[in-house]
């Protein structure tokens, strides 16, 4: 099962960028004698998580697009992100990096649609 906060997702929905995480952060810096110095260290949030529904693979429908719309919309709002058997993950909609939420008809104006979801997990 697939769902955010209340809103069950279709199953064929993918997370599209669950692989290209790192929970290890790293900078590099480069004194004026030539020295190089590195600080690593662990992160526990700030996983971007994208969800995609493609064509061909997933519709959405009206009311599945208006119900994302309106949890989007809320400023600061976490939602809880169940992910098949993983634990659950509290996330936020991404809005520092825009745009959130996008949706496309399949057929000029009318459902159903394809999109994007670009959530954080906090």
């Amino acid at each position: 099962m697939k769902r955010l906060g209340p809103l069950l997702l279709p199953e064929s929905i993918q997370w599209i960028d669950r692989h290209g995480w790192s929970p290890v952060k790293q900078s590099l810096a480069q004194t004026l004698s030539g020295r190089v110095v590195l600080h690593a260290r662990r992160v526990s949030n700030g996983r971007p998580i994208t969800l995609l529904a493609a064509d061909g693979v997933t519709w959405l429908t009206q009311v599945e697009v208006d119900a994302l719309l309106l949890m989007a919309a809320q400023p600061g709002a976490s939602f809880e992100l169940l992910w098949q058997t993983d634990p659950i993950r509290v996330v936020m909609f991404r809005h520092h990096d825009p745009p959130a939420v996008t949706f496309q008809p399949i057929f000029p104006h009318t459902p159903p649609y394809t999109g994007e979801i670009r959530l954080v997990e906090i």
